[in-house]
């Protein structure tokens, strides 16, 4: 055998090794993948804190608030918020889901309406004629998100997930002015989490928001949270 075939041998070999090692780290990359991936979409959700600083029209902002996250096995998460924000022009905010200011009133209003039912003993009731469904439909509203988001994995402990917040409304007001409305507000982002072994979340987010007819805001935040509840295992 000339050492042309011995040489040509060899190269065989160690594209073969090379190749075998290819598929190897390819497969613990696959593993390692579908491990995050699951980790992450065990999680329940999480409720924590949050705050972020933009601007909007020709003033500047400070935010703070209170935020939480129902996510779902296909990694779709329910958003919630209840936030405080403080205007270098001297309005205020206060922001918040339409369904927290739109279900307790009705639930209320149920509430009595069945009540007065039952005093006159007719089945018509009040004048708004709702009873325990007004009650129901209430509660449905209440848990309304503000808006939803969708997780995607990355690394070990990581999360990027971009969200649109639709369903909000702000209380605005200004003292100086002796102005106050109510607006319809909404907000669109992306945010990174990292979960940590004992179920702290580091966040970071960018974000644009909007309120009625004001311009849009631009802003970046940070927040902390903990992931609620143990593991799925359904």
């Amino acid at each position: 055998m000339s050492w042309k075939d011995n040489s040509i041998k060899k190269i065989i070999r160690e594209e073969f090794v090379i190749k075998k090692r290819k598929v190897y780290f390819l497969n613990i990359a696959i593993l390692v993948s579908f491990l995050t991936q699951a980790q992450l979409a065990e999680k329940k959700g999480y409720i924590g804190f949050k705050t972020s600083y933009g601007f909007v029209d020709t003033s500047f902002y400070t935010n703070y608030g209170i935020t939480g996250e129902y996510i779902f096995r296909n990694k779709i998460g329910l958003v919630y918020n209840l936030e405080y924000q403080r205007r270098t022009d001297k309005f205020n905010n206060i922001h918040a889901s339409v369904g927290t200011l739109a279900g307790p009133p009705l639930i209320l209003i149920g509430l009595l309406s069945e009540i007065s039912s039952s005093n006159d003993n007719s089945s018509i009731g009040s004048v708004f004629g709702l009873g325990y469904l007004g009650v129901l439909v209430g509660l449905l509203i209440t848990v309304l998100p503000d808006g939803l988001s969708y997780h995607i994995p990355f690394g070990y402990n990581g999360d990027i997930a971009p969200y649109a917040n639709v369903l909000g409304i702000d209380y605005v007001w200004n003292t100086n002015l002796g102005y106050s409305q109510w607006k319809y507000s909404c907000s669109f982002g992306v945010k990174g989490t990292y979960w940590n072994q004992s179920n702290w979340m580091l966040q970071g987010f960018l974000e644009s928001r909007k309120v009625a007819n004001s311009g849009w805001g631009f802003g970046v935040g940070l927040g902390l949270s903990y992931s609620l509840g143990s593991q799925r295992k359904d």
